[in-house]
């Protein structure tokens, strides 16, 4: 059986009722989530003096992220995406390189669907000096996510998408600017992964 945290069912029933209620066109929106888990628990052995009895400890790791998804919050789907970044703010070496759909063109994106682009850690969004050690605060630096789409052919569509085809443009764009700031402060409830 498969446990879906109550979080994920809320955010798909909200973009189900904006697609439902909202937009008669395709509306590509990217959101933030601040994820604080916990992995299930594991059991170490532990030596305990120098007699070399060992003595049992359970702990949970936890992990804290941040998760960036792509939603089709229309009412439509939307076609031929493309999704570039640019700005200064990168994942702490080795994993700068994001990859995924980030200049990649996808063919097709369906109303209500939603896709993780990719994550940063919670070090991934802290300063350090050079030689290493303890982080120095948080990074000042942002990126922007921009997104460019059309609607599906069809007659009006592609009247109205005319002027951008004769520019070599998409009809829809979107931006998204994320700064570590955004995110500063307390951190969400745990979540317990079985």
């Amino acid at each position: 059986m498969i446990e879906v945290p109550a979080s994920a069912i809320t955010g798909s029933l909200r973009v189900g009722l904006q697609v439902v209620s909202n937009y008669k066109r395709p509306v590509l929106e990217v959101y933030h989530q601040v994820c604080n888990r916990f992995g299930p628990e594991q059991e170490f052995d532990i030596p305990n003096g120098s007699n070399g009895a060992l003595t049992k400890h359970k702990t949970r790791f936890q992990d804290i992220f941040i998760q960036f998804t792509l939603i089709n919050i229309g009412g439509v789907r939307a076609e031929n995406v493309n999704i570039t970044i640019e700005g200064n703010l990168k994942r702490n070496s080795p994993r700068e390189t994001i990859g995924g759909l980030i200049n990649q063109t996808v063919a097709q994106f369906a109303p209500g669907q939603s896709q993780l682009l990719f994550k940063f850690d919670n070090n991934d969004l802290l300063e350090y000096a050079e030689g290493g050690g303890l982080p120095l605060g948080l990074k000042n630096q942002t990126f922007t996510l921009n997104i460019y789409y059309d609607a599906p052919p069809g007659i009006i569509n592609w009247l109205l998408s005319l002027p951008n085809k004769l520019r070599g443009k998409k009809r829809f764009h979107t931006s998204y600017i994320f700064s570590p700031n955004t995110v500063s402060g307390d951190l969400p409830p745990p979540e317990y992964v079985a």
